[in-house]
């Protein structure tokens, strides 16, 4: 009786089920992250598994071999009332659900920022159309059967079906996984910035350590969006605390140097900093006088992303060995304050 209602006789029937269930599951996780009552990482680690088990589960299905001849997985008898009113209520409930996730994704996404949630939401917002269209497909299909009219009954109708179920399953597997995939493509990206800016917070970190802030490691341990935060900052505030060595003669000396020594272009902007930078940190741990005004830093007035990316062109051209020797030189320029002798004040 129960293999006739529901249809779980043979592992494929089963699937259409599971199916059923993790979709269900997947949408009250994205309402939950959505409306801000998810529970954090458990929530976020859910969504990663339902769109995983959706996907490996849409994977054996469609391999599967169809029981006995059955090829529309509902039930045995098209004669039973209960088969039919099942199949009607779940349909009715998952039509419920597909139009409350539509509710919400368009009115949550007409004013999502442009990135990972509005992209997710448009992903969504595609699965829900599919999702209707196969749920009217399947209704007018189950009314049909149930009432024995031979024109909705063929091969290519049941495979519209299968097709549109599968790729709404898909695309709503996708749109739950997509924040956590560009969260992890941010992360990694993150961890490069930071890789690559770390040699000039070093070397800065021996003239200025006063500019480190004190965190605890924890709080920054695994977030290298954090860790690259605190460089920026930390990088920004030492050069800030630098720049009284540096005057614009020193810039002039530099960029001749560097001329001379083959930069041009992009290339030469970054290393003239870089060159200032490493004079004024041997000033610095040489206690020569801070004789100059704030100058106008390269990298001054861009967004968060731009200096990143100026910060980074610094970094990799401060250990350069023209860069190195163009500092030294800036070093050994005439006219350069020293510090007071002994004594004199």
């Amino acid at each position: 009786m129960i293999d006739a209602v529901l249809g779980v006789a043979s592992v494929t029937n089963l699937l259409v089920h599971l199916l059923a269930l993790a979709a269900t599951s997947a949408m009250v996780e994205f309402v939950r992250e959505l409306t801000g009552r998810s529970q954090g990482r458990p929530s976020r680690v859910n969504l990663i598994g339902l769109a995983v088990a959706m996907a490996l589960l849409t994977s054996v299905f469609a391999v599967m071999p169809r029981p006995n001849g059955d090829v529309d997985l509902l039930t045995y008898s098209q004669n039973s009332p209960a088969g039919f009113l099942y199949w009607i209520i779940v349909t009715g409930v998952v039509a419920i659900g597909l139009a409350a996730c539509a509710v919400l994704c368009w009115i949550h996404g007409s004013h999502a920022h442009p990135g990972p949630v509005r992209t997710s939401l448009w992903l969504m917002r595609l699965s829900m159309l599919l999702g209707t269209i196969y749920l009217a497909h399947r209704l007018a299909y189950l009314t049909a059967r149930y009432l024995r009219l031979q024109w909705f009954d063929s091969a290519v109708v049941r495979a519209i079906t299968q097709a549109l179920l599968v790729l709404t399953l898909l695309l709503l597997a996708l749109s739950v996984l997509w924040p956590a995939l560009a969260g992890h493509r941010q992360r990694r990206i993150a961890a490069r910035q930071g890789r690559r800016i770390a040699p000039l917070w070093r070397l800065l970190q021996t003239a200025t350590p006063e500019v480190v802030l004190a965190l605890p490691d924890e709080l920054h341990r695994g977030n290298p969006r954090l860790r690259l935060y605190r460089y920026v900052i930390e990088v920004r505030d030492s050069i800030l605390a630098l720049e009284g060595h540096v005057g614009a003669a020193h810039v002039a000396a530099a960029e001749a140097q560097l001329r001379a020594a083959g930069f041009g272009g992009d290339r030469l902007a970054p290393a003239v900093e870089a060159a200032v930078l490493r004079y004024a940190i041997a000033a610095e741990l040489g206690l020569r006088e801070k004789a100059f005004d704030r100058r106008a830093v390269a990298g001054d007035g861009r967004d968060l992303d731009s200096e990143i990316r100026w910060i980074a062109q610094v970094a990799a051209v401060i250990d350069v060995p023209a860069v190195v020797l163009t500092a030294e030189r800036l070093y050994l320029m005439p006219g350069v304050p020293l510090p007071n002798p002994p004594g004199q004040g």
